[in-house]
Order: structure tokens, then sequence, then C-alpha cells
């Protein structure tokens, strides 16, 4: 067996492997990955993760989004690898989330490399687009002109806005949010609302190759966030609904107390898919 590190440039190899929305992943600022290889070049193990905390300056993590075994005997080499790479970003703690089905070796093979283990309600919320649209409080309410697409901003403006929200240590799901090309935001869908000739709130959402859309940024500051939060989101609503089937599957991340107050706000009745999670210190 033999084990590859993932780049932009063999990944398209392995997609297959990995489901097109892992892979899409693999050549961003954080995110790294490798996989094990049979003799005859078919691969039998990998694990994507993104490293955290970089420009926080705190202890950096790893957070290991993909993780697949097909053959147990590729486990050691994995993870011996998996702890090299991962030394190089000088990862204090690694951490786990992955969706609770069937993934017995995976589960066997982490809890053997010394994660830790528990089963729990997942910090992404799942629901569909439709469902969003019959909220009350949506069909109650108008955008106002303060939203507006983001289509309808330069690019120095969204450079400025983002810049401005990670200044104030918000990233929404992405670290790498500042890096990110505008291409990778739908532009359409996604909005955001000014206060004073500033960008005061970000509704940013991704189209995933499986279809689903994304939520990586949702936030506001100033007197009026709560109304400026709930304004995006029905314009975002107003460009999803003509251009995506109903059905389609809207995800959104839990990802820090903010994320959480918001969604239980938003979406008193969601909840997350059961997900194994765990956790291992490196050093």
């Amino acid at each position: 067996m033999n084990v590859f590190t993932l780049d932009t440039e063999n990944m398209t190899d392995y997609v297959y492997f990995l489901t097109p929305d892992i892979a899409e992943n693999i050549g961003r600022t954080y995110y790294r990955g490798i996989v094990v290889e049979e003799g005859d070049g078919e691969p039998v193990a990998a694990m994507v993760w993104e490293v955290r905390n970089v420009l926080s300056g705190g202890p950096k993590e790893s957070n290991i989004i993909f993780f697949r075994l097909d053959e147990e005997d590729a486990a050691d080499l994995l993870f011996d690898r998996y702890k090299e790479e991962i030394a190089k970003d000088e990862v204090a703690l690694s951490r786990y989330s992955l969706r609770a089905k069937a993934l017995l070796k995976e589960k066997t093979a982490l809890k053997t490399a010394g994660f830790s283990q528990k089963l729990m309600e997942g910090d992404t919320i799942r629901t569909k687009l439709i469902d969003i649209s019959r909220l009350s409080f949506l069909q109650k309410n108008k955008a106002g002109d303060s939203v507006q697409s983001l289509c309808y901003m330069t690019q120095r403006g969204l450079n400025t806005g983002i810049k401005r929200f990670v200044n104030k240590g918000k990233f929404g799901i992405c670290e790498d949010i500042a890096y990110l090309p505008r291409s990778y935001f739908d532009n359409d869908v996604s909005t955001y609302s000014e206060e004073d000739g500033m960008v005061n709130g970000l509704f940013l959402v991704h189209k995933m190759p499986s279809g689903g859309i994304k939520v990586l940024m949702m936030g506001a500051f100033g007197t009026n966030a709560s109304k400026d939060m709930v304004r995006m989101l029905i314009k975002a609503l107003e460009k999803a609904l003509p251009v995506y089937p109903p059905e389609t599957e809207v995800l959104i991340d839990r990802h820090n107390y903010a994320a959480l107050a918001i969604t239980e706000k938003l979406f008193p009745t969601g909840f997350g898919y059961p997900v194994f999670m765990g956790e291992r210190k490196e050093g």
C-alpha cells in the first residue's frame, strides 16, 4: 500500500472515493487530505481535515471532515501519515464529527488510534428550502432597501466587508473566508446589509456540487443586527426560490455560540443529524 497527499492535481482521480462535496475542498488554504492506495492503484482509505485557529493565535486544531476506511489494514498507514502532516501545522488537538451511519471500520480505527468517541446531535442543521420559506415570521417581513444581493456589491466592497468581519474574529464556518474566490459564493442568493455606507451584515452561501446550499457566514453587528439577519435571509429566499428546487437541502452549521443563538431563534424546531464525535491530543 502507498499513501499520497491530496492536491489540486490528483484530486480529480479520487472524486468518486471522496464524494464531490468533500473533494472540492482540496486546495483551499487550510484544508489537507491524504489517500491510501493498494498496489493496483485503487484507493482503500482517505482522510480530509481543516486546520483551525490559524489566525486567532490559539492552539491549532485539526477538524476531520471526512474519513473513509474500506480496508482495515490501511488504518495504521493512514494515521501515521496523518500525524506527520498535522505536525507540520503544529496541531495540538484533533477533532472529528462524522455522520452516524455504517462506519464500523472507521469507528474502530479512530478508537484504536486514541480518539475519544460519543454519539451526539450534530452541529449542522439540515433543512429544506421550501420549509424555510414557510416560516411565518419571514412571510410577515420584507427585506428592505438596506439589503441587496451580493451580485450588486463591488469586489472592493466585498473585500472590505469580509475584512471588517474577520477583524472582529468572525469567519463563519470558513477560516479561509478572505481567501475564497468570489465565484465560490452564490452571488445571486448571497446577501449583505449596509448601514451608513458600511457593510454591517453578510449572509454568504455556497452551492455544493451535490446541489445543496451551504451557509458559510451569517452574521451582522450594530443596533439592528437581529433585524438585519432576518432581512438578509428574506432577500436570500427571494432569490433562491425561483432557481433552486423546493426540496433543495440547506445546511446551517451551529459552529459557535453566536451561530447557535441565531439558529435557535430562526429555526427553533431544527436539529442536527446524529454524529459520532471525538478528539485526541497531539504533540
